[in-house]
């Protein structure tokens, strides 16, 4: 039978008379009342021996302009059936430690299966402001050797991470995270972005002491357990320490100097030497500006060209540091500028910056503005500057001036019609101020979309910038209706019209987005 309300307002009898009983019955007061029940261990908030590394993640991520890389994981399962943890909300609260200033990650509390990620790309159509993961963390407790050793007199024990001896009435259990990286729209594990790191617990009497070891560098943590928090503390500890390493790797950042580790430590100065050998000399010497700019030793845009007012200020950096005055772009001056990341650099770093494979996810600092300064522009996506889309997903564009300018970008999709998108008739204004980030399209529910449709195609996005209204100075023939195709028009030709006005420099910017076949065809 419904339940209805009575429309009367009266409480019905039988109600009614139990209140009565209610009020008419003896309550013991407060002060008296016996207590049942407490709590035999008081709450204390969660503070591990790597706070304070998340700490110093979070600000060698400000330092470094990382900013806004969103990420995933299924958690860190216990492949050893042993220890029954939330290791999900350990990477989690990890994750949230080191993004709290600097905003360098975004946790999507998605579950990277296939069959999620299916509902991923549906998700993108019906929730506009929804963001994609680009990256996702797996790993799993691999390790678990409980009660090594058991009331030994005298007992030793060697592993590739472990070295550690055991006194009398001792028990020693040896616990192992494997962590790494994956990029969700590939579902390929990138190389070199991974952490193995062992901890051994070994317990005497009523407490407990404990060394984490990271794999490669061969260098020992100590860390100290309470007894009562057990293995679940440990793996805590795992999870943090591993947390650090395979971030730090995927955003190119020294995240051995949280750790304490020196730079010249043989294991990360390879680890240097890797990313440096692995940059293109365009990025070296972009990145090499960027530091430049930001420390004022540089006055212009990080163009990668190794120019003679880039020499100069590379020869004036290298002399105040102690470094041999050569001009030249090396190693040295690399592991310098990595090793101390200056604060004005970290000011200054507006972009939003996401690393992958094949990019190189380094700072990039706004040149000094004021009325000399000629803006140069950022073009990049939510999924970096080198972004790839499944048919059906919508691309958002991000730009953004290094100086006070007026922009205006234009999409040429894949069968080369050519469309400005910005300024437009919800963005109407082509001004935007120094470091101002505009979004394309905008806000969160997303007036219109920039839906990729022709699986295996190339579109391009191209952005040009000035500190004129250029906007206004092009043949009539380009200054059609935004969001539609420019007739006869290829994207060169249009950039081509900015970069014939005379009087004032006009910097420009392509990003290429490569479409993908959508997930179910590849099932």
């Amino acid at each position: 039978m419904p339940h209805r309300l009575n429309p009367s307002g009266l409480i019905p009898k039988a109600l009614a008379a139990a209140s009565v009983l209610l009020l008419g019955a003896c309550v013991t007061s407060g002060e008296k009342a016996t207590v049942v029940q407490q709590p035999k261990t008081p709450a204390v908030r969660t503070v591990s021996s790597f706070t304070e590394a998340l700490r110093c993640m979070d600000t060698l991520m400000w330092n470094h302009g990382k900013r806004d890389i969103f990420i995933t994981s299924n958690g860190i399962p216990d492949a050893t059936g042993k220890v029954a943890g939330g290791t999900k909300e350990m990477l989690i609260t990890a994750v949230s430690r080191m993004s709290e200033r600097s905003s360098a990650f975004r946790f999507v509390d998605f579950e990277p299966t296939l069959d999620d990620v299916n509902a991923l790309y549906w998700m993108i159509g019906v929730q506009p402001n929804f963001r994609a993961p680009s990256y996702y963390i797996r790993g799993a407790i691999t390790q678990l050797d409980d009660n090594v050793v058991s009331e030994a007199a005298s007992a030793g024990i060697s592993l590739p991470t472990v070295d550690l001896g055991i006194s009398a009435d001792q028990v020693m259990s040896v616990i192992s995270v494997d962590l790494n990286i994956g990029e969700l729209a590939t579902r390929q594990i990138i190389p070199g972005l991974s952490a193995s790191n062992s901890l051994a617990v070994v317990s005497s009497g009523k407490g407990a002491d404990a060394g984490a070891v990271v794999g490669k560098a061969g260098l020992s943590f100590n860390v100290s357990l309470n007894k009562s928090e057990g293995l679940h503390q440990a793996v805590r500890t795992l999870v943090e320490l591993s947390t650090i390493e395979v971030l730090g790797k995927m955003t190119r950042t020294p995240y051995w100097q949280c750790l304490g580790i020196d730079q010249t430590n043989p294991t990360f100065t390879a680890q240097a030497r890797d990313w440096f050998d692995g940059m293109a000399p365009s990025q070296r010497v972009a990145y090499v500006q960027r530091v430049l700019a930001a420390e004022g030793y540089y006055q212009g845009s990080d163009t990668g060209q190794l120019d003679e007012s880039t020499r100069d200020a590379v020869s004036r950096y290298q002399a105040d540091h102690d470094l041999i005055a050569t001009g030249r772009i090396d190693f040295d001056l690399y592991q310098r500028m990595l090793a101390q990341p200056s604060g004005r650099a970290g000011q200054t770093a507006r972009i939003q910056s996401v690393s992958n494979a094949g990019g190189e996810g380094l700072p990039r600092a706004a040149p000094p503005t004021g009325a000399a300064a000629s803006p140069d522009i950022v073009l990049t996506s939510e999924r970096g500057p080198q972004p790839r889309y499944r048919v059906g997903e919508a691309l958002v564009v991000r730009v953004q001036p290094t100086a006070d300018g007026f922009v205006y970008c234009y999409y040429q999709d894949a069968g080369g019609s050519v469309a400005r998108i910005f300024p437009n008739r919800f963005q109407p204004d082509a001004f935007l101020q120094a470091n101002q980030q505009a979004e394309v399209p905008p806000g969160a529910q997303k007036p219109f979309n920039l839906r990729m449709d022709r699986p295996g195609a190339a579109e391009t996005i191209a952005c040009v910038v000035a500190r004129d209204e250029i906007g206004t100075r092009i043949p009539e023939r380009y200054k059609t209706e935004d969001l539609q195709p420019i007739p006869g028009a290829s994207l060169a030709d249009v950039l081509g019209a900015y970069g014939s006005i005379q009087g004032t420099s006009v910097k420009s910017k392509q990003m290429r987005v490569q479409v993908m076949p959508a997930v179910s065809a590849m099932r």
